[in-house]
C-alpha cells in the first residue's frame, strides 16, 4: 500500500505545482518545451508566495492560498502580455521526435535512480538535516503556516531567532500530506523524486537556448544530465540538502530565460524577463543558495552581453546609459552577496584538498572526490575546444558557465586564502559539496556540444564511406553504450549505492534503527494526542514529532534550550517534587521520555545526565520497549 501512497503523493504533488504554473506560463505566451519547464518553476513561486503571504492575512496554509495567488498572478500575466507583446508566443526551436524521447527517458532514468536510492516508499534519509526537514513538515501542518518567516520557530521560538528559513520544500510536502493523508516520509520522498526529475527538463531548456534543438545535442545533454553524481544525487546523500536541491533543479530554467531575454530580438523577450522575475521568489524560498548561483552565473552572461553592447553601441549616450545600468547592477550584486550569505558561524567549512586537485576534478568531471567520469570528461573537453575555437555568442556563454562554476569549486575546495575564499564561496557556507552540486551547470552544455560535434563527425564519415548496415548499427550501439550504459553502470551505480546506505533502516542506522522506528510507530496507540515527550534528539527521538505526531520538547539537535529544559535534561532521573526539574516538568507538561541510547547522528557524543540510567529512577515507569529503544511515562513530580 505504501507504493500506492507514493504514487498518489507524486500525482498530487505534480498537480499542485504544475497546474498553477501552467496557467501563468500559458498566459505569458510560452509554448512547446518552454511550457512545462516554466510551468514547474512558476508553480514553485506560486506556492512560495502563497506560503509567505497566507499567515500575513490570517489564512491557514492549504490549497485556498495557492488558488488565490494563482488567480492574482495569472491576471498579472494576462495584462502584461496584452500590454507588452500581445499575441506573440515564445516556443523556441522544435525538438525532433528523438529529442522528445530523450527528454522523457532522462526523466524516467532520474526517477529510477531515486527509487534505487530509497528502495522503500517510507524510507527516510538517516542524516543530520533530515531531523529538521521532516519535523518542519509536521510543524507547518500543526501551525497552519509554511512561511519562511515562521518555519524557524520550530527550533527557535524561545529565542525568536531564525527570522528566515527556506520553506518551499516543506510547503509543497505539507500540502501533499494535507490533501492525501500520506505519511510524512512518503510525502518527502515524493518531493525528492519530483524535483530531481525536474532537473533534465531544466537542463534541456538551457542547452536548447544556447545551441538549438538538434537531436544529437539534446540526446547528449539528456544522457549527461543523468550521468553526473554531483547532481541531483549528491545533495540527497550529503546533508541532506532537500531545499538546496529543489532550488538548483530550477537553475537551468532560470538561466535559459535570462539568456533568451538578453539575446533574442522582438517584444517576446518581455515574456522571458517577466517569467524570470516571476520564478525568482520560488528559487529564493526554495533555498537562497540557488538564487546566489543564479546571480553568479547570470552576472557572467550579463557581463558578456554588456561588453558586446558597448563595443557595438551606436552612440556615446548609449554607452553611458549602459555603463550606468551596469554600475547599478553591480552595486545591487555586492549588497545581495553580502546580505544573503549565511552567518559567519555557519561558514566554517574548511578546504578539503589543494587547488591542483580541485582543478583536476573540474577537468575530469569528478567533483568532491567522486569517480572519474571518463565519457563525460572527454565530451566536456571536446566541447570546450570547439567553443574556444568558434567563439560564437553561445559558445562564449557556455565557456563562461564552465569557468564560473570551476572557479567557485576550486576556490571552495582548495583555496588557502580564507578571506578571498569566504568572499567567493561564503553564500554556500564555504561547503565543498554544495559547490560540487553546481558544477553540472558548467559541464552539461559543453558536454552536449562535444557529443553533438562528435556525432556529426561520425555521420559525415558514414555518409562518405557508406559502410554496411551492420557497421552502422554497430556504431550506433557502441555510441549508446558509451554515452548511456557505461556511465549508468559505473559512476552512477556507485553513487546511487552510496546514497542508498543513507536510507537503510537497520540495527545500526545512525538516526533511527529498525527497533526505534517500530517503537515510534506504536506511539499513537500508547500515548495521548496531547502528550509531550522529551528525549535526546541526537539519537533520533526528535522524530516522534514527524512520524508519530507527538509533540517533542527538543525537535532538533540545534533547538534553543531554555533554563527549564536544562533543568529537566540535567536532573529528571533524580528529581524530587520541589526540585527545579520537577517544576519544569509540570510547567512544560512533559509526560513521557524516549530513551534510544545510541548511536548519535554525526557521531555525536551529547549526554544529558537527567536522561541517563532511567531504568533505576523512581520518577519514570517503562511503558513500551523494542530492543534497546524504550518509552517511559513520568510518574514522579506530582500531578
Amino acid at each position: 500500500m505504501t507504493w500506492i501512497a507514493l504514487a498518489l503523493a507524486l500525482v498530487v504533488l505534480a498537480a499542485v505545482v504544475v497546474l498553477p504554473g501552467l496557467a501563468i506560463a500559458w498566459l505569458l505566451g510560452f509554448r512547446g518545451l518552454w511550457l512545462p519547464g516554466v510551468s514547474i518553476a512558476a508553480g514553485v513561486s506560486v506556492i512560495s508566495i502563497a506560503a509567505t503571504a497566507a499567515p500575513m492575512v490570517g489564512m491557514r496554509w492549504g490549497l485556498i492560498p495557492v488558488l488565490v495567488v494563482t488567480v492574482v498572478l495569472a491576471g498579472i500575466a494576462f495584462l502584461a502580455r496584452r500590454l507588452l507583446w500581445r499575441t506573440q508566443t515564445l516556443s523556441g526551436p522544435r525538438l525532433s521526435r528523438g529529442g522528445i524521447v530523450a527528454v522523457g527517458l532522462a526523466v524516467l532514468v532520474i526517477v529510477a535512480q531515486l527509487l534505487f536510492v530509497i528502495r522503500t516508499p517510507d524510507a527516510i534519509s538517516q542524516t543530520f538535516d533530515n531531523i529538521f526537514h521532516l519535523n518542519a513538515i509536521r510543524f507547518a501542518l500543526d501551525t497552519g503556516s509554511a512561511s519562511p518567516l515562521t518555519l524557524g520557530q520550530l527550533t527557535s521560538s524561545s529565542s525568536g531567532g531564525l527570522p528566515f528559513y527556506p520553506s518551499a520544500w516543506h510547503a509543497v510536502a505539507s500540502l501533499v500530506v494535507s490533501i492525501t493523508g500520506v505519511a510524512i516520509p512518503v510525502a518527502s520522498n515524493a518531493a525528492t523524486i519530483f524535483f530531481a526529475a525536474v532537473w533534465p527538463l531544466s537542463v534541456v531548456l538551457l542547452v536548447r537556448a544556447l545551441f538549438g534543438g538538434r537531436t544529437a545535442l539534446i540526446v547528449g545533454a539528456m544522457a549527461v544530465s543523468v550521468a553526473l553524481p554531483s547532481f541531483p544525487i549528491l545533495p540527497l546523500d550529503y546533508g541532506v540538502l532537500f531545499p538546496f536541491m529543489m532550488s538548483v533543479a530550477q537553475l537551468g530554467t532560470a538561466l535559459a530565460l535570462l539568456y533568451t531575454g538578453i539575446e533574442i530580438k522582438g517584444r517576446a523577450r518581455w515574456a522571458a524577463f517577466i517569467a524570470l522575475v516571476g520564478i525568482v521568489p520560488g528559487i529564493v524560498i526554495s533555498h537562497p543558495g540557488g538564487f546566489m548561483a543564479l546571480l553568479a552565473f547570470g552576472t557572467l552572461l550579463l557581463g558578456w552581453r554588456f561588453v558586446r553592447f558597448v563595443l557595438r553601441a551606436p552612440s556615446t549616450a548609449a554607452r553611458v546609459w549602459a555603463s550606468a545600468g551596469a554600475a547599478a547592477y553591480l552595486l545591487a550584486l555586492v549588497v545581495s552577496w553580502s546580505v544573503l550569505r549565511p552567518p559567519a558561524a555557519a561558514r566554517t567549512w574548511a578546504p578539503e584538498g589543494t587547488a591542483g586537485q580541485a582543478i583536476g576534478e573540474v577537468i575530469t568531471v569528478s567533483g568532491w572526490h567522486g569517480p572519474i567520469n571518463y565519457v563525460v570528461a572527454v565530451a566536456v573537453i571536446i566541447g570546450l575546444c570547439i567553443a574556444v575555437r568558434r567563439r560564437g555568442v553561445a559558445d562564449v556563454a557556455a565557456v563562461l558557465l564552465f569557468v564560473g562554476a570551476g572557479v567557485l569549486y576550486v576556490a571552495v575546495a582548495g583555496m588557502t586564502d580564507p578571506l578571498l575564499r569566504d568572499i567567493l564561496t561564503g553564500p554556500w557556507y564555504n561547503n565543498v559539496p554544495r559547490l560540487a552540486a553546481l558544477m553540472p551547470i558548467g559541464w552539461i552544455p559543453l558536454a552536449a556540444l562535444g557529443i553533438d560535434a562528435s556525432w556529426g563527425r561520425i555521420r559525415s564519415w558514414m555518409q562518405h564511406r557508406q559502410p554496411s548496415r551492420l557497421v552502422r548499427v554497430a556504431v550506433a550501439v557502441l555510441a549508446a553504450l558509451l554515452l548511456v550504459v557505461v556511465p549508468q553502470f559505473t559512476v552512477m551505480r556507485s553513487a546511487t549505492a552510496v546514497a542508498h546506505f543513507g536510507y537503510i533502516r537497520g540495527e545500526d542506522s545512525p538516526l533511527l534503527s529498525a527497533d526505534e522506528w517500530t517503537l515510534l510507530s506504536r506511539l499513537d496507540k500508547e500515548t495521548p494526542a496531547d502528550a509531550v515527550i522529551i528525549g535526546n534528539p541526537w539519537t533520533g527521538t526528535a522524530l516522534a514529532y514527524a512520524l508519530a505526531g507527538r509533540r517533542v520538547l527538543l525537535p532538533h539537535t540545534l533547538t534553543d534550550i531554555t533554563p527549564e529544559m536544562t533543568a529537566i535534561l540535567n536532573g529528571l532521573n533524580t528529581a524530587t517534587d520541589d526540585s527545579k526539574a520537577c517544576r519544569a516538568v509540570r510547567d512544560l507538561d512533559v509526560t513521557y521520555v524516549l530513551d534510544f541510547g545510541g548511536p548519535e547522528i554525526n557521531n555525536g557524543k551529547v549526554v544529558f545526565p537527567g536522561l541517563t540510567k532511567l531504568s533505576r529512577s523512581d520518577n519514570v515507569e517503562l511503558v513500551d520497549q523494542q530492543g534497546k529503544a524504550k518509552l517511559y511515562r513520568i510518574i514522579g513530580c506530582g500531578e
